[in-house]
């Protein structure tokens, strides 16, 4: 890996009939899935062991071994495991398949992160630290959504 430091390009994927996988069962890739929902429902989990709250999210789960001919069926993956060289297996399996890969607080192992959002109807606002500081992605995140939604209720007042 280069030393380099990464640059993440802000963009907006258009995941439209597109399948997501999660890569582990645990409380990390249930909150990822949670925020995944927002946008789509086309995510399937896979994990040797996965946590009720996934099993009851309304998803197809897999819970057994990941494999990397799965990895076909896919447009991205998402990694919530911790153990390092099952991760660095995953890198060199997502590469090989030509999957774009994010390593669950790890940006250093992402193709891509995912920034703050907050969406409204058509608007969405999308917040990036670059994978550097999620927690300032949030806290920037939550002012904008408070101004926008301010906005709109000033706005609504006028109209009226």
């Amino acid at each position: 890996m280069s030393n380099q430091k990464k640059q993440f390009l802000p963009i907006a994927l258009d995941i439209t009939d597109k399948k997501i996988l999660i890569v582990g069962g645990g409380e990390d890739a249930y909150k990822k899935l949670k925020i995944l929902q927002r946008s789509t429902h086309l995510i399937e989990v896979i994990a040797p062991k996965i946590i009720n709250w996934i099993k009851n999210a309304g998803v197809i789960y897999y819970e057994k071994q990941y494999n990397k001919e799965v990895l076909k069926d896919y447009f991205l993956i998402y990694s919530c495991v911790e153990d390092p060289a099952f991760v660095r297996q995953l890198i060199r399996d997502t590469k090989e398949a030509g999957v774009l890969l994010n390593v669950h607080d790890q940006p250093d192992f992402c193709e891509f992160v995912s920034p703050a959002i907050y969406k409204q109807s058509n608007i969405s606002i999308a917040v990036s630290s670059n994978g550097e500081d999620v927690y300032e992605s949030i806290r920037v995140r939550n002012q904008l959504k408070d101004y926008f939604e301010n906005y709109q209720l000033q706005k609504q007042l006028i109209a009226n």
